[in-house]
Parts: structure tokens; sequence; C-alpha cells
């Protein structure tokens, strides 16, 4: 055997330990494996928010199209949901629940994208939207 294939199969092992060692080491975000990348959670049917005293939490959600928000009051009183603009409510009428209960919802399945701003009526700074799309 000649000096020539030694350094052949020398090479040609360095290289198969190289690719062994990046194909089982490279971080995920080098990785063309694509079963290991992160996939985004998928958008809930329904979504909810909680009206404490604070306001709305989480002020935005973001959903698709044929798929709820329930607003929750728990804030220790009555609360309101209605549709922006303050005060005449006309932007997204659907929106307009009215006073609700302490411990008690209201929901709204959307049915078109957009972006659904709302808020409580009788404190109007507590805003919040909902941004539905396809």
């Amino acid at each position: 055997m000649t000096k020539k294939y030694f350094i052949g199969i020398a090479v040609l092992g360095i290289l198969i330990i190289g690719i062994t060692f990046l194909k089982n080491y490279m971080p995920l975000h080098l990785s063309t494996n694509k079963t290991a990348m992160h996939k985004p959670a998928p958008l809930p049917k329904e979504a909810t928010v909680i009206l404490n005293k604070n306001g709305f939490s989480p002020a935005t959600v973001t959903i698709k199209v044929g798929s709820a928000v329930r607003w929750k009051n728990e804030s220790g009183s009555q609360q309101t949901v209605n549709s922006d603009n303050y005060p005449t409510n006309q932007l997204h009428k659907e929106l307009n629940f009215g006073i609700f209960a302490n411990n008690s919802s209201v929901a709204h399945t959307f049915t078109k994208a957009g972006t659904y701003g709302y808020h409580n009526q009788l404190n109007h700074k507590q805003a919040g939207k909902v941004i539905v799309i396809q």
C-alpha cells in the first residue's frame, strides 16, 4: 500500500468524524433538522381575558377566525365590556355586552379578521384589543 492511500484513508476518516460531530453537536438554530426546530404553539379556539381592578389581562389577545374570547369579571364588582370608541361604542357593536356581574363572564365568537378594540365603560382607561387572523 502506498503513502497516498494511507493519507486518503486518514482524510476520509477525519471527514467522517467531523460530519458526525457537527450533526450531533451543532446548535439547533443552525441545524437543518426540521423536526428539531421550534414550532409556534397553535392559537386557541377560546381565549380568556380577566377583568380585575387593574383592567384587562391580557390586554391584547390574538386568535384565529372562528375562535372566541371570554371575558371573566374578577374585579369584585359589576363591570362592562364595550366596543371602542368611548363613549359611543359604535365600532364593533357586537362587543357591547354592557354590565355583567362579578364572577360571571361574557363571550363572543369572531367570524371576520381584523382588530377589535374594547374598553370598560365604567372606567374607559381600562381597555384591550382582540386581533383576529385568518
